[in-house]
Protein backbone atom coordinates (compact mmCIF):
# COMPACT_ATOMS: atom_id res chain seq x y z
CA UNK A 1 0.00 0.00 0.00
CA UNK A 2 2.90 2.35 0.74
CA UNK A 3 4.30 1.94 -2.77
CA UNK A 4 0.84 2.38 -4.31
CA UNK A 5 0.23 5.53 -2.26
CA UNK A 6 3.59 6.93 -3.38
CA UNK A 7 2.71 6.24 -7.01
CA UNK A 8 -0.70 7.95 -6.64
CA UNK A 9 0.85 11.05 -5.02
CA UNK A 10 3.54 11.17 -7.69
CA UNK A 11 0.87 10.91 -10.38
CA UNK A 12 -1.13 13.76 -8.86
CA UNK A 13 1.96 15.94 -8.61
CA UNK A 14 2.86 15.20 -12.21
CA UNK A 15 -0.69 16.03 -13.33
CA UNK A 16 -0.55 19.30 -11.48
CA UNK A 17 2.82 20.13 -13.01
CA UNK A 18 1.56 19.37 -16.50
CA UNK A 19 -1.50 21.56 -15.91
CA UNK A 20 0.63 24.48 -14.73
CA UNK A 21 2.86 24.17 -17.77
CA UNK A 22 -0.20 24.24 -20.06
CA UNK A 23 -1.45 27.45 -18.46
CA UNK A 24 0.21 30.84 -18.62
CA UNK A 25 -0.71 34.30 -17.38
CA UNK A 26 0.58 37.30 -19.34
CA UNK A 27 0.44 40.53 -17.36
CA UNK A 28 0.78 44.13 -18.50
CA UNK A 29 -0.59 47.57 -17.65
CA UNK A 30 -2.12 50.54 -19.40
CA UNK A 31 -2.53 54.04 -17.98
CA UNK A 32 -5.43 56.34 -18.87
CA UNK A 33 -4.94 60.11 -19.18
CA UNK A 34 -7.61 62.76 -19.67
CA UNK A 35 -7.65 63.84 -23.33
CA UNK A 36 -7.87 67.57 -22.60
CA UNK A 37 -5.75 68.04 -19.47
CA UNK A 38 -3.39 65.06 -19.75
CA UNK A 39 -4.09 64.25 -16.10
CA UNK A 40 -3.55 60.63 -15.04
CA UNK A 41 -6.98 59.12 -14.33
CA UNK A 42 -6.62 55.38 -13.74
CA UNK A 43 -4.70 52.20 -14.55
CA UNK A 44 -5.88 49.03 -16.28
CA UNK A 45 -4.10 45.95 -14.91
CA UNK A 46 -4.39 43.22 -17.54
CA UNK A 47 -4.01 39.50 -16.89
CA UNK A 48 -4.28 37.36 -20.04
CA UNK A 49 -4.90 33.72 -19.12
CA UNK A 50 -3.63 31.31 -21.78
CA UNK A 51 -4.45 27.62 -21.80
CA UNK A 52 -2.76 25.14 -24.13
CA UNK A 53 -1.44 27.96 -26.28
CA UNK A 54 -4.80 29.75 -26.62
CA UNK A 55 -6.03 32.95 -25.00
CA UNK A 56 -8.87 31.65 -22.82
CA UNK A 57 -9.86 34.76 -20.85
CA UNK A 58 -8.62 38.07 -19.52
CA UNK A 59 -9.22 39.79 -16.21
CA UNK A 60 -8.83 43.57 -16.23
CA UNK A 61 -8.66 45.35 -12.87
CA UNK A 62 -9.11 49.12 -12.97
CA UNK A 63 -7.41 51.07 -10.17
CA UNK A 64 -7.48 54.76 -9.33
CA UNK A 65 -4.33 56.88 -8.77
CA UNK A 66 -4.23 55.73 -5.13
CA UNK A 67 -4.36 52.07 -6.13
CA UNK A 68 -7.96 51.48 -5.06
CA UNK A 69 -9.96 49.08 -7.22
CA UNK A 70 -12.57 50.92 -9.30
CA UNK A 71 -13.91 48.10 -11.45
CA UNK A 72 -13.19 44.55 -12.61
CA UNK A 73 -13.91 43.04 -16.01
CA UNK A 74 -13.64 39.45 -17.20
CA UNK A 75 -13.55 38.76 -20.93
CA UNK A 76 -14.01 35.13 -22.00
CA UNK A 77 -12.48 34.26 -25.38
CA UNK A 78 -13.11 30.51 -25.51
CA UNK A 79 -16.21 30.89 -27.69
CA UNK A 80 -14.95 33.67 -29.94
CA UNK A 81 -11.96 36.00 -29.98
CA UNK A 82 -13.89 38.77 -31.75
CA UNK A 83 -17.27 38.35 -30.01
CA UNK A 84 -16.37 37.21 -26.49
CA UNK A 85 -18.66 36.98 -23.49
CA UNK A 86 -17.83 39.53 -20.82
CA UNK A 87 -18.88 40.92 -17.44
CA UNK A 88 -17.96 44.32 -15.99
CA UNK A 89 -18.57 45.26 -12.37
CA UNK A 90 -17.96 48.83 -11.16
CA UNK A 91 -17.19 48.67 -7.43
CA UNK A 92 -17.89 52.37 -6.90
CA UNK A 93 -21.47 52.69 -8.19
CA UNK A 94 -22.62 49.09 -8.50
CA UNK A 95 -22.89 49.43 -12.28
CA UNK A 96 -22.87 46.07 -14.03
CA UNK A 97 -22.92 45.19 -17.70
CA UNK A 98 -21.99 42.39 -20.02
CA UNK A 99 -22.78 40.18 -22.97
CA UNK A 100 -23.42 36.55 -23.87
CA UNK A 101 -23.01 35.47 -27.49
CA UNK A 102 -24.39 32.37 -29.18
CA UNK A 103 -24.08 32.39 -32.94
CA UNK A 104 -25.74 35.59 -34.15
CA UNK A 105 -27.74 35.93 -30.94
CA UNK A 106 -26.27 38.49 -28.52
CA UNK A 107 -27.79 38.95 -25.06
CA UNK A 108 -26.77 42.25 -23.48
CA UNK A 109 -27.42 43.43 -19.93
CA UNK A 110 -26.85 46.67 -18.05
CA UNK A 111 -27.48 48.01 -14.55
CA UNK A 112 -26.69 51.69 -14.05
CA UNK A 113 -26.13 51.46 -10.26
CA UNK A 114 -26.66 49.24 -7.24
CA UNK A 115 -30.09 50.79 -6.69
CA UNK A 116 -31.31 50.23 -10.25
CA UNK A 117 -32.82 47.15 -11.82
CA UNK A 118 -30.89 45.18 -14.38
CA UNK A 119 -32.11 45.66 -17.97
CA UNK A 120 -31.42 43.12 -20.69
CA UNK A 121 -32.11 42.55 -24.35
CA UNK A 122 -31.37 39.78 -26.84
CA UNK A 123 -30.54 40.85 -30.37
CA UNK A 124 -29.97 39.13 -33.68
CA UNK A 125 -26.75 40.76 -34.90
CA UNK A 126 -25.38 40.28 -38.43
CA UNK A 127 -21.81 39.07 -38.82
CA UNK A 128 -19.18 40.11 -38.15
CA UNK A 129 -20.15 40.70 -34.52
CA UNK A 130 -17.66 42.61 -32.35
CA UNK A 131 -18.02 42.67 -28.57
CA UNK A 132 -15.99 44.69 -26.04
CA UNK A 133 -12.32 43.61 -25.97
CA UNK A 134 -12.92 41.56 -29.10
CA UNK A 135 -12.35 44.73 -31.15
CA UNK A 136 -8.61 44.24 -30.56
CA UNK A 137 -8.64 40.77 -32.13
CA UNK A 138 -10.90 42.12 -34.90
CA UNK A 139 -8.21 44.65 -35.80
CA UNK A 140 -5.27 42.29 -35.32
CA UNK A 141 -6.78 39.55 -37.47
CA UNK A 142 -7.23 42.07 -40.31
CA UNK A 143 -4.06 44.08 -39.76
CA UNK A 144 -2.47 43.48 -43.17
CA UNK A 145 -5.63 44.42 -45.06
CA UNK A 146 -6.08 47.56 -42.96
CA UNK A 147 -2.47 48.64 -43.47
CA UNK A 148 -2.97 48.14 -47.22
CA UNK A 149 -5.82 50.67 -47.14
CA UNK A 150 -8.88 48.43 -46.89
CA UNK A 151 -11.84 49.66 -44.80
CA UNK A 152 -13.08 47.12 -42.30
CA UNK A 153 -16.70 47.06 -41.12
CA UNK A 154 -18.32 45.25 -38.20
CA UNK A 155 -21.36 45.33 -35.95
CA UNK A 156 -20.31 46.47 -32.48
CA UNK A 157 -22.53 45.39 -29.58
CA UNK A 158 -22.80 48.05 -26.86
CA UNK A 159 -24.11 46.70 -23.57
CA UNK A 160 -25.01 50.01 -21.91
CA UNK A 161 -27.13 50.86 -24.97
CA UNK A 162 -28.58 47.34 -25.25
CA UNK A 163 -28.01 47.67 -28.97
CA UNK A 164 -25.45 47.27 -31.73
CA UNK A 165 -24.00 49.78 -34.17
CA UNK A 166 -22.29 49.19 -37.53
CA UNK A 167 -18.83 50.74 -37.42
CA UNK A 168 -15.93 51.08 -39.81
CA UNK A 169 -12.19 50.99 -39.21
CA UNK A 170 -9.58 52.35 -41.60
CA UNK A 171 -5.99 53.49 -41.67
CA UNK A 172 -5.11 57.09 -40.82
CA UNK A 173 -1.32 57.09 -41.14
CA UNK A 174 1.99 55.42 -40.36
CA UNK A 175 3.96 56.84 -37.45
CA UNK A 176 6.55 56.20 -34.77
CA UNK A 177 5.08 55.78 -31.28
CA UNK A 178 7.01 54.87 -28.12
CA UNK A 179 9.99 54.30 -30.43
CA UNK A 180 8.02 51.62 -32.28
CA UNK A 181 7.18 51.41 -35.98
CA UNK A 182 3.41 51.89 -35.71
CA UNK A 183 0.19 52.53 -37.58
CA UNK A 184 -2.88 54.55 -36.57
CA UNK A 185 -6.45 53.51 -37.37
CA UNK A 186 -9.75 55.23 -36.68
CA UNK A 187 -12.99 53.52 -35.65
CA UNK A 188 -16.29 55.35 -36.20
CA UNK A 189 -19.99 54.63 -36.84
CA UNK A 190 -20.87 54.02 -40.46
CA UNK A 191 -24.15 55.94 -40.06
CA UNK A 192 -23.46 59.59 -40.88
CA UNK A 193 -26.03 60.88 -38.36
CA UNK A 194 -24.63 58.82 -35.47
CA UNK A 195 -21.14 59.81 -36.57
CA UNK A 196 -21.99 63.46 -35.90
CA UNK A 197 -22.92 62.59 -32.31
CA UNK A 198 -20.28 60.02 -31.37
CA UNK A 199 -16.57 60.75 -31.01
CA UNK A 200 -14.30 58.60 -33.17
CA UNK A 201 -11.84 56.25 -31.53
CA UNK A 202 -8.19 56.37 -32.61
CA UNK A 203 -6.03 53.31 -32.06
CA UNK A 204 -2.29 52.89 -32.59
CA UNK A 205 -0.78 49.44 -33.18
CA UNK A 206 2.77 48.13 -33.23
CA UNK A 207 3.39 46.88 -36.79
CA UNK A 208 5.84 44.18 -35.69
CA UNK A 209 3.86 42.49 -32.91
CA UNK A 210 0.30 43.64 -33.63
CA UNK A 211 0.00 44.85 -30.04
CA UNK A 212 -2.23 47.83 -29.21
CA UNK A 213 -0.06 50.76 -28.09
CA UNK A 214 -2.59 53.54 -27.54
CA UNK A 215 -6.37 53.97 -27.44
CA UNK A 216 -7.88 57.46 -27.70
CA UNK A 217 -11.59 58.01 -27.17
CA UNK A 218 -14.47 57.36 -24.81
CA UNK A 219 -13.68 54.87 -22.05
CA UNK A 220 -16.10 52.19 -20.88
CA UNK A 221 -15.66 53.49 -17.32
CA UNK A 222 -17.82 56.22 -15.86
CA UNK A 223 -16.69 59.27 -13.92
CA UNK A 224 -18.41 60.12 -10.61
CA UNK A 225 -20.82 62.42 -12.48
CA UNK A 226 -22.04 59.51 -14.62
CA UNK A 227 -20.39 60.57 -17.88
CA UNK A 228 -17.69 58.40 -19.42
CA UNK A 229 -14.02 59.25 -19.28
CA UNK A 230 -12.49 60.60 -22.51
CA UNK A 231 -8.94 59.37 -22.41
CA UNK A 232 -5.66 58.43 -24.02
CA UNK A 233 -4.84 54.91 -22.79
CA UNK A 234 -1.16 54.04 -23.23
CA UNK A 235 -0.21 50.36 -23.06
CA UNK A 236 3.04 49.16 -21.52
CA UNK A 237 4.14 45.56 -22.13
CA UNK A 238 6.96 43.36 -20.87
CA UNK A 239 9.91 43.41 -23.26
CA UNK A 240 9.29 39.82 -24.37
CA UNK A 241 5.92 40.81 -25.86
CA UNK A 242 7.47 43.49 -28.07
CA UNK A 243 10.48 41.59 -29.36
Amino acid sequence: MGALKTMIVAGLLLAGFTSSVAQQVVRYRSNAYDIESGKYMYTENHAEHWQNGKHAYSIVTYTDPKGKVMAVKKIMFTGSKIAPNFDLSDKRSGLEEGARVSGNSVSLYHRASASDNRKSKTLNVPSPIVVDGGFDYFVRSNMQSLMAGKTLTGNFAVSHRLDFFPCRIYKVRDLTFLERDAVMFVMEPTNIVIRQLADPIYIIYDKKTGRLLRFTGVSNLEKPDGSNYRVHIVFRYPDELLN
